[in-house]
């Protein structure tokens, strides 16, 4: 877990704690159907399967915010760019020195541009 974690995050130091490598061991052990799903889907596109039809984006109705850490190594930051393109009322935040979990290593800034998304949206 601890090497998954490094792997998550781009400030390994700060954030590959003893503490958050436990807790998402724990939260992968109480959804063991998570981790079926996750292994399954690994040799349909991993990291994760593609779900969407591309040809569907465009349909989305819905202000939609994207928030992405430029130095992700799960989910690179062209997705976010493809979406973006694709995603008529979209917006991204693009944040460096940041991993696949914007919303841990950057949680301030994270928080305020979901409220204010939420609230102007």
């Amino acid at each position: 877990m601890r090497r998954l974690v490094e792997i998550m995050v781009y400030d390994k130091a700060r954030f590959a704690t003893p503490e958050l490598c436990q807790a998402r061991s724990d939260a992968a052990l109480a959804r063991p159907d998570h981790l079926s799903n996750y292994v399954d889907g690994l040799p349909k596109g991993a990291p994760l399967p593609k779900w969407v039809k591309p040809e569907l984006l465009p349909r989305i109705q819905v202000p939609t915010l994207l928030i992405h850490g430029r130095d992700d190594r799960v989910v690179s930051f062209e997705t976010s760019l493809y979406l973006l393109a694709d995603i008529p009322d979209s917006r991204l935040v693009l944040l460096n020195r940041c991993g696949h979990w914007a919303m841990i290593e950057h949680a301030d800034e994270f928080n305020r541009l979901v409220a204010d998304f939420i609230a102007n949206n």
